[in-house]
């Protein structure tokens, strides 16, 4: 089976979009969201009714889809994504609300005919409600000290990094594509399909092929000026039409 993990959409349909049409090319028959389908961008009931209808084995709540669903405060927010907290929340309905709200911190996974088990979480499993950030090692390490399954994919960042742990400790960078071996521990970080912060601005996206354990990430171009006009139509601050174009 083809699995594609997608993370941190934030709202962009353009992006998500080209992202599926892709997906459905490569043979992807269930999917995987790791949170954050909405804020930033301009196109959140979209991105919603869009990710409810896939087949999906699992997905989980991100900050955004949290902040948007509930009156929790904002401090701690920069000032662009508050905004966009306070402009999405006035878009989406009652019951869309409810179902981020609903949404489970973390989840295990179990593929029938698959030997590999996965974990989904957006932030860290040590304390996913705090939102942490995991960009090495040492933080990774501390996430994975709570990770039962083999595989955990997660986001947050919207930077794809891969961490491998044995017994000899743990290495982590960027990746292409690697297959999951056995007696290893894996951390990865599917990167943002809507606003990439990697200083590339394609779409990122991954598949994971349970016959193989291969792990491979796509990056693809989408009309990026589309979406920045749509952001600027809707009165959101303009830094978050800006770093689209860099992928930062």
């Amino acid at each position: 089976m083809k699995i594609a993990v997608l993370g941190d959409i934030h709202a962009n349909l353009e992006a998500l979009t080209v992202v599926l049409e892709e997906a459905k090319k490569l043979g992807v028959e269930k999917y995987i969201c790791i949170g954050d389908i909405v804020g930033y961008n301009s196109n959140p009931h979209e991105c919603i009714e869009i990710v409810r209808s896939l087949d999906l084995l699992g997905v989980v709540q991100g900050n955004h889809d949290s902040y948007i669903s509930t009156q929790n405060d904002l401090t701690g927010f920069n000032p662009q994504a508050a905004a966009a907290v306070i402009w999405t929340r006035k878009q989406l309905s009652k019951e869309e609300l409810t179902w981020l709200s609903k949404l489970p911190l973390k989840k295990n996974i179990n593929i029938r005919g698959a030997s590999t088990k996965i974990s989904l979480v957006h932030s860290t499993l040590d304390n996913p409600h705090m939102w942490g950030y995991i960009f090495d090692k040492y933080t990774a390490e501390a996430s994975m000290q709570y990770q039962i399954m083999q595989l955990c994919f997660f986001g947050h960042t919207h930077v794809p990094l891969a961490f491998d742990k044995t017994f000899s400790g743990i290495e982590g960078g960027f990746y292409k594509e690697f297959e999951i071996k056995p007696n290893h521990k894996y951390l990865v970080n599917v990167g943002s399909v809507g606003q990439p912060r990697d200083q590339d601005p394609r779409a990122a996206f991954v598949t994971f092929d349970t016959k193989t354990k291969k792990i491979t990430m796509h990056r693809l171009e989408y009309d990026i000026p589309a979406c920045q006009a749509k952001i600027r139509t809707a009165g959101l601050p303009e830094r978050l039409a800006t770093r689209l174009a860099i992928g930062q």
